[in-house]
């Protein structure tokens, strides 16, 4: 109801992306990608411009007059939570990538997650996610025309993201630091 109320959109009837407007994250291949794709539901971009580069952004535009890309400058985190609980997909694949927090939460959230191979991705996200090359808008665009059209893999996803997510929880990282601690004092 609140997503409905707030920004006028159905469950699963959009992809997501969320986070800084810049290179690294690889906004300019996400939004090409997305307006080659075959779907017919929108991307909501949420973010803020980290810096301004037409390049990257040269198709944004297009997207926003077309109807087809939403574009918020900022929510408050339950409004966020709300939006990421029920897209389609979190479409993430970053160029460069440390983490990948909102890969995450997505996943901990129940929403399928679109990746790439690069930084520490691919160890957040397991098998529960569709990979794709971050540098190749094709695919991106595979792999968004995959998830847009099986109904299967879609509701795979939702079971396996949570379940990969909570290797990363908390109780998970402090039964780590006990086991590790263990095996100090059992070796020494």
């Amino acid at each position: 109801d609140e997503v409905q109320g707030m920004f006028g959109l159905k469950a699963e009837s959009y992809y997501l992306f969320y986070g800084s407007l810049e290179p690294k994250k690889n906004i300019g291949r996400i939004i090409s990608a997305f307006l080659s794709s075959q779907t017919e539901r929108r991307l909501v971009i949420v973010g803020a411009m980290a810096w301004k580069n037409e390049n990257e952004l040269r198709f944004l535009q297009r997207g926003i007059d077309e109807g087809r890309i939403m574009l918020i400058d900022y929510l408050p985190q339950a409004s966020l939570n709300a939006l990421v609980r029920h897209a389609r997909a979190l479409l993430f694949p970053s160029l460069t990538e440390g983490f990948g927090l909102p890969v995450l939460e997505a996943m901990s959230l129940g929403t399928p997650v679109l990746t790439s191979h690069e930084g520490g991705l691919p160890e957040v996200v397991g098998e529960a996610a569709v990979m794709v090359d971050a540098y190749d808008v094709a695919s991106i665009t595979e792999g968004i025309n995959s998830m847009d059209q099986d109904e299967s893999l879609i509701e795979k996803l939702k079971l396996e993201g949570p379940v990969q997510a909570e290797q990363f929880s908390m109780e998970a990282y402090t039964n780590r630091v006990k086991d590790m601690y263990a095996e100090i004092v059992r070796r020494y």
